[in-house]
């Protein structure tokens, strides 16, 4: 167990000033966001809304720290930690709206599950922003790796033929549309099928996540390989992510359903489409596949 001291001078460490800043300044983000939030009857903690200016500052967090003593990923907490403040307003002024004239027995009851269920919040836009401030370190060192290619040649040099991370990446090339027909064309809306449906959409959403893990792999690869093709693996994982992101902001706008369906739909498709493109150019430059 950390001492008192020692915890306090975690919590003033001059080094993480930024990551505090950044914090803050997501916090109005935060309320403005929950002022246009649709009219529910609890407290919701943990959805896009309020996630959505931590997941971006803990982007901006990572790609500022991937470079300096901090890790990106204490950072990435503190922000969270910081920016959560935001989500505790919000969730308050819905907790007060939601008890109006509830008796006091029912008052006491929704607030401690409301405590729970804002502790669990906010453990997890903490660790959102933990995993987003690494992924904006990932992108930095990424880019950085490009543009000056500091290792010595000897530890960098490997064989092209060493990686085998693009076979994940043509699983879901050839998976997605097969999976999609099935899903939107084939199985009826009331048959038994719809459970084997649900079963391959989320294979599918596993193998989406294999097939990032494998572009991010299979370009280092090639980059230690010193290939004549070096890709920004950030590249083809980033416009995916805008894509969610788009879908997520116009199903929103036209009031849909399950906004965040639509855009995991969005995300899958251009993923599949990059994936293409990155497995044309590998073979076109490497020879595989």
């Amino acid at each position: 167990m950390p001492s008192l001291r020692s915890l306090l001078e975690r919590l003033t460490d001059d080094r993480l000033r930024a990551a505090t800043l950044i914090g803050l300044a997501s916090i109005p983000i935060t309320l403005v966001l929950a002022l246009d939030a649709v009219p529910r009857d609890s407290a919701v903690i943990g959805g896009l809304s309020p996630a959505t200016p931590l997941l971006a500052a803990g982007l901006f967090v990572g790609y500022y720290y991937h470079d300096r003593p901090i890790a990106s990923r204490r950072a990435g907490v503190r922000t969270g930690l910081v920016g959560s403040g935001g989500v505790l307003a919000a969730s308050v002024a819905d907790l007060v709206t939601t008890l109006g004239s509830a008796s006091p027995a029912m008052t006491a009851v929704t607030v401690g599950l409301f405590l729970v269920e804002f502790a669990l919040g906010i453990t997890f836009l903490v660790l959102l922003t933990m995993v987003s401030a690494i992924g904006g370190a990932w992108a930095a060192n990424d880019l950085a790796r490009v543009r000056h290619p500091t290792a010595p040649q000897a530890e960098r040099e490997r064989s092209v033929g060493d990686s085998w991370w693009w076979l994940p990446i043509v699983v879901y090339v050839l998976a997605t549309p097969l999976v999609l027909l099935f899903v939107f064309w084939v199985v009826s809306d009331d048959g038994p099928g719809v459970i084997v449906a649900v079963l391959l959409l989320f294979c599918l959403v596993f193998t989406a996540i294999a097939a990032v893990v494998s572009l991010v792999k299979d370009t280092g690869t090639l980059a230690d390989a010193s290939a004549a093709w070096q890709p920004l693996s950030v590249v083809y994982v980033a416009g995916p992510v805008g894509v969610y992101a788009l879908v997520y902001l116009v199903a929103s706008l036209r009031q849909s359903i399950h906004p965040p369906g639509d855009a995991m739909y969005g995300f899958v498709v251009a993923l599949w489409g990059t994936s293409l493109v990155y497995l044309i150019n590998r073979h076109r430059y490497v020879g595989t596949p």
